[in-house]
């Protein structure tokens, strides 16, 4: 098994990830129609197991046509580096140094998941897929909901480490994709001499499947939403 790329642009994108909220639509996602004369029970969402979530990650090719680096349930159930990087600044306001509940490396419980990355060299710009699943659509909506108010919240932060700070914004962004009930960030991180870079993070619920996807990096400001939103477009095709 691959292990993820966890250097330049991949190491600043996971920092940012732990900064934003794993943001959901704040509209539970509907299962069924219903009528005045009619109320049909709903049908269930299809829950995929942790192979099958993977046999769709490995199908998705980021903008370049390459494959995606992979990572297994197993694997992103280990130790989280956000939180080992987190532990290094001071973080204001102090209350969002809590922030592992953040970001799509924190699995639902219970869930099965699969995961797939790529760095683009030319571009500057590192992709990431996240698909979750193995839980009804309530427990998904409820862990987004959740995030959507720590991400208002901590919207605008300062981190600090060794005599140095950066500021950190975010703010909801639209056009990443048209999947329905899409609900996409765009997270600002600027040092002390004005050297800024920008992630792209959109999220949507489809048939039972959570759809995360990221860009980040020096060209996410021209790119990113491109890199995100095909990858997004493609993950959710596959999910029928």
């Amino acid at each position: 098994m691959k292990k993820f790329a966890m250097h330049g642009a991949a190491v600043s994108a996971l920092v940012v990830m732990a900064l934003t909220g794993c943001g959901g639509s704040g509209d539970a996602t509907v299962l069924a129609g219903s009528t005045a004369s009619e109320t049909p029970t709903p049908k269930a969402a299809k829950q995929y197991s942790n192979d099958e979530l993977m046999a769709m990650v490995k199908q998705i090719k980021p903008g370049n046509g390459t494959e995606l680096t992979t990572a297994s349930a197993e694997e992103l159930a280990e130790a989280n580096p956000v939180k080992a990087l987190m532990s290094m600044f001071t973080v204001e306001p102090a209350e969002c140094k809590e922030l592992e509940t953040l970001g799509s490396s924190e699995p639902v419980a219970g869930s099965t998941s699969a995961a797939g990355a790529e760095v683009n060299n030319e571009s500057g710009v590192m992709t990431m897929v996240t698909l979750t699943s193995g839980v009804d659509v309530g427990a998904l909506q409820q862990s987004l909901d959740a995030n959507v108010a720590h991400a208002a919240q901590c919207a605008n932060m300062t981190l600090s480490m060794a005599g140095q700070s950066m500021t950190v914004t975010t703010e909801k962004f639209a056009g990443i994709s048209t999947v329905p009930g899409t609900i996409a960030y765009r997270t600002a991180m600027t040092s002390p001499s004005g050297a800024a870079q920008s992630t792209y993070m959109a999220y949507a619920i489809k048939d039972g499947v959570l759809i995360s996807v990221t860009a980040s990096g020096k060209g996410a400001e021209a790119s990113g939403v491109t890199s995100a939103g095909a990858l997004m477009d493609q993950a959710a095709a596959l999910v029928k």
